[in-house]
């Protein structure tokens, strides 16, 4: 009796040992697991340096991109602000108006110095089939004529001043003919210095 009584007790011994021991291990463990709370306020974002203590402020802005306005006289043209001559076109389909209404507003525009609503009616008014609003749209896109405070372009556009001045033609508008011919002139000379694309606009125009 007092044998199984001794083995009961060795039995039981190694069984808080092992309890004892697999507490021990897990304990351990937990000591173990990093603090992810805190390594993630050690990652920085992409992009960011980690900050030194000894290190100044640095603003985080960024600067705002330059934006380059296309020359393209199309109604997206950034510089055009064009309320007042979408009003005026309302009011010119309701009541009729034609081309000349549309030239003679557009002219008032100009001389406002509201160069976006006076592009917009000269480009109606063009398209409507008025050579003398082809003749200006031309005449404000044409490196010989350029003048950057009477236009809503950026840059002298020689593809627009053709289109325009061509459009002046079809419409009856001698002095665009020209023009047209000023423009070669001009093209041959710039392709003659070496300039690739006036070659090309040459040997397409001609």
């Amino acid at each position: 009796m007092q044998e199984g009584q001794n083995k009961s007790n060795s039995t039981s011994n190694r069984l808080w040992l092992l309890i004892s021991l697999i507490i021990a291990i897990t304990v351990v463990a937990v000591l173990m697991v990093p603090d992810k709370e805190k390594k993630a306020q050690d990652i920085p974002l992409p992009g960011a340096a980690p900050a030194l203590s000894s290190a100044p402020p640095v603003s985080t802005e960024s600067p705002e991109p330059a934006v380059e306005q296309p020359a393209e006289t199309d109604e997206s043209d950034a510089r055009m602000e064009g309320e007042a001559a979408r009003a005026y076109l309302a009011r010119a389909a309701s009541e009729g108006l034609g081309t000349d209404a549309l030239l003679a507003q557009a002219q008032a525009f100009q001389s406002e110095g509201k160069l976006g609503d006076a592009w917009l009616l000269y480009f109606k008014a063009a398209k409507d089939g008025s050579a003398d609003a082809a003749m200006v749209l031309a005449e404000q896109a044409d490196p010989a004529y350029f003048k950057a405070e009477n236009t809503v372009l950026s840059r002298p556009d020689v593809v627009q001043a053709h289109k325009w001045y061509e459009q002046a033609r079809r419409n009856g508008n001698e002095e665009a003919r020209q023009r047209l011919q000023q423009l070669l002139a001009g093209l041959e000379k710039a392709a003659g210095a070496g300039d690739e694309q006036a070659a090309v606009l040459l040997e397409k125009w001609k």
